[in-house]
């Protein structure tokens, strides 16, 4: 037999071969297992890397009282803040931010006697910490301060503290005293350039809107 003829009897050797390794069928491999571990419930530790929320002290409630809109009446003594007059004001005090603070508005009547109404804001916390009230108060002559209180002691509850107030570090007290579920007076008082100024005043609180 010739060389070419060997030749071309392998390469038809090597082709069948070929051929019939490719018509053998794929070896198949079982499908992979997929392992789900159980949910763990949320009331259970390590169900969430969320932080557990926060909830407003329960000591707030003693400030329930407040709530609404009041109507108040009195006299401011004259100060380095501008003279005596007469007031009349509303004060609006909501629950806020979650629960967390109370919050209120005090917007006095503009009259001719006092043509520079009065224009603040409050913000009231519990501090659990040091397990005492906590007032923020803001206004429109550029006073803020911070005061804190106990709490109740009967029908009083004392804010005491210090605020910013022309220039100087004003110490300063507010007094709420209950008349009643719908009336309360206001007393406050506070030492500023050596003159201490005091006054108060009645408020009563407006029935409750119908829905």
């Amino acid at each position: 037999m010739s060389t070419r003829c060997v030749v071309r009897a392998l390469v038809v050797v090597l082709a069948a071969a070929a051929t019939t390794v490719l018509a053998q069928p794929a070896e198949k491999k079982p499908p992979r297992k997929i392992e789900r571990k159980p949910a763990v419930p949320a009331d259970k530790p390590g169900a969430s890397d969320a932080a557990p929320v926060p909830k407003p002290a329960p000591e707030l409630a003693q400030l329930k009282y407040f709530l609404g809109t009041w109507h108040c009446e009195g006299n401011v003594p004259a100060s380095p803040m501008g003279p005596a007059h007469k007031s009349r004001a509303t004060v609006v005090t909501r629950i806020d931010l979650g629960g967390f603070w109370y919050s209120g508005t005090v917007r006095e009547e503009k009259a001719a006697d006092n043509p520079h109404p009065l224009s603040g804001m409050f913000h009231e916390t519990y501090d659990a910490a040091k397990k005492q009230f906590v007032m923020l108060w803001v206004d429109n002559f550029g006073v803020w301060s911070t005061e804190t209180s106990t709490g109740w002691d009967g029908d009083k509850i004392v804010y005491s503290g210090e605020a910013a107030m022309g220039g100087e570090r004003v110490p300063v007290r507010d007094t709420f005293a209950k008349k009643g579920e719908a009336e309360l007076v206001h007393s406050y008082e506070m030492t500023m350039s050596g003159q201490k100024i005091a006054g108060d005043e009645t408020c009563k609180k407006a029935p409750a809107a119908r829905q």
